[in-house]
C-alpha cells in the first residue's frame, strides 16, 4: 500500500461584519474536507492489480513472466527487473524481433532504439513501451520502462504492467497512469513503437532490427 499524503490549503474564514449565508459557508467547508479524500482516492486507485496472483486475474495478465523471469531476455539481467520484463513481453508475446544492438538500461531504450530506426514517440498506443528518463521521481537513476496495456479513449491515462516498481515480493503490477498526474508514475516521458505481428497497428518485422531500418506504423 502506497501512503500518499495531500496537502490543501484551508483559507481564512472571513470576519463576522462580512454576511456569509450558512449554506454558503457549510458548502465551503464540505468540499475543504472532501478535497483530500478525492486525491487520495485517485492515487490510491492507480495501482490496478499487485503480485503475479492478483495480476492473472480478471482483465489482468502477468503473459506468464512468472515462469519466465529466471531467464535473461534480449541480455538484460534476469528476474525482477523491468528491462527483462518488457524485453520478454515484447519478444515472446508480441514477436518482436531481437533487436542488433543491446538497448542497455532504461532510461538508454528510447534513445538507442530511435538510433536504430525504431519509432520513438509522445503517443501511447497498446504494446508499446513506455519510457521514464533517469531521475524521473520514483524511477531511480536508471529510469524505467513498462508495456502499455491500454489507452484511454480520451488519452486522459494509460494501464502499464511492469516488473520491479510493486511492493509485492514478485515485483509485479499493474498501474494507471495519468496524464495530468494522481497516480504515483508520473506520466512517460516516450513511448518505444516496436513492430510485432501481435502488436495493433504494426507491421511485423522479419529478421533483426539494422541501424537506420525504418518500419511502417500504421497512424504515424
Amino acid at each position: 500500500m502506497r501512503v500518499v499524503l495531500v496537502t490543501v490549503s484551508r483559507g481564512r474564514i472571513l470576519p463576522a461584519t462580512r454576511t456569509i449565508s450558512r449554506l454558503a459557508l457549510l458548502l465551503t467547508l464540505l468540499c475543504v474536507a472532501l478535497a483530500p479524500l478525492a486525491g487520495t482516492a485517485q492515487a490510491a486507485d492507480s495501482q490496478l492489480c499487485s503480485g503475479y496472483v492478483a495480476c492473472n486475474a480478471g482483465t489482468f495478465t502477468t503473459h506468464g513472466y512468472e515462469n519466465a523471469a529466471g531467464t535473461s531476455w534480449w541480455s538484460m539481467y534476469a528476474g525482477i527487473n523491468c528491462t527483462n520484463y518488457v524485453a520478454y513481453v515484447e519478444s515472446q508475446v508480441y514477436g518482436v524481433s531481437r533487436p542488433s544492438l543491446l538497448l542497455g538500461n532504461a532510461y538508454q531504450w528510447a534513445a538507442n532504439a530511435a538510433a536504430m530506426g525504431i519509432p520513438v514517440d509522445s503517443t501511447p498506443r497498446v504494446g508499446a513501451v513506455a519510457v521514464w528518463g533517469a531521475g524521473t521521481p520514483g524511477m531511480g537513476s536508471d529510469g524505467h520502462v513498462a508495456v502499455v496495456e491500454a489507452v484511454a479513449a480520451d488519452g486522459s491515462y494509460i494501464d502499464v504492467s511492469q516488473s520491479g516498481m510493486a511492493l509485492s515480493g514478485d515485483g509485479f503490477d499493474w498501474e494507471r497512469v495519468y496524464r495530468t498526474g494522481g497516480s504515483w508514475e508520473p506520466w512517460p516521458s516516450s513511448f518505444i513503437h516496436f513492430a510485432g505481428p501481435a502488436i495493433p497497428g504494426t507491421v511485423p518485422q522479419l529478421g533483426l532490427w539494422m541501424p537506420g531500418a525504418k518500419l511502417a506504423i500504421a497512424g504515424s
